[in-house]
C-alpha cells in the first residue's frame, strides 16, 4: 500500500512557500494541485471551502497546520495528497491553532482508507516537532522531498522524537 510520502511525491504534488493573501486563495490553491493531478475533481475544493464558511475552521489541527479535506463523495477521484508552505501564515479563524503555514490536503476514496492511512500518518507528521521544523525550513521542493523522506525513514524505523 503506497503511504503519504510516497503518494506526495508520486503525485508531484507539492508546493513551497507559496504566498496566499487569506485562508480561501491558500485552499483553493493546495487543492488545485489535487485537481491538476487527478487526485479530485474542483468541486472537492468548493466543497472544503463551504465546509469551513458553515462549520468554521474543522481541519486546523494543529499550531500553524492545516489538513483541508471534504468527504470522499465531494469529488475524490484517488487517495492523495498535497502539500502546502505559505511563505507567509494566514489566519483561518481558530483562536488555538492560527495563524497557519502548513497546508497538508488530504482525499480518501472511502472512510476506510481514510482512517487506516490519512489520519495515521498524518498524525505522526504533526505530532514531530523536528519533522515540522524541517517542512518549514525546506525552501524549495528538493528540499521538501528529502524531508519527507527522513520523516518517512523514520517513521518505518519507530524513530519519531
Amino acid at each position: 500500500m503506497a503511504g503519504f510520502v510516497e503518494r506526495l511525491i508520486r503525485s508531484g504534488t507539492i508546493l513551497v512557500r507559496h504566498h496566499a493573501g487569506d485562508w480561501e486563495e491558500a485552499v483553493r490553491v493546495g487543492g488545485a494541485l489535487m485537481v491538476e493531478a487527478g487526485l479530485a475533481e474542483d468541486r472537492y475544493i468548493q466543497a472544503i471551502i463551504e465546509n469551513h464558511r458553515t462549520i468554521g475552521p474543522y481541519f486546523v489541527i494543529a499550531p500553524g497546520i492545516a489538513m483541508p479535506h471534504a468527504k470522499p463523495e465531494n469529488g475524490v477521484l484517488e487517495t492523495g495528497y498535497a502539500l502546502m508552505t505559505l511563505d507567509e501564515p494566514v489566519e483561518f479563524g481558530d483562536e488555538e491553532n492560527d495563524p497557519v503555514d502548513i497546508l497538508i490536503f488530504a482525499g480518501a476514496i472511502n472512510r476506510e482508507e481514510h482512517n487506516r492511512e490519512v489520519i495515521p500518518q498524518i498524525a505522526e507528521l504533526c505530532d514531530s516537532d523536528v519533522h515540522i521544523a524541517a517542512l518549514r525550513a525546506a525552501g524549495t521542493t528538493e528540499e521538501m522531498v528529502a524531508a519527507l523522506q527522513r520523516f518517512e525513514a523514520a517513521l518505518e524505523a519507530g524513530e519519531l522524537d
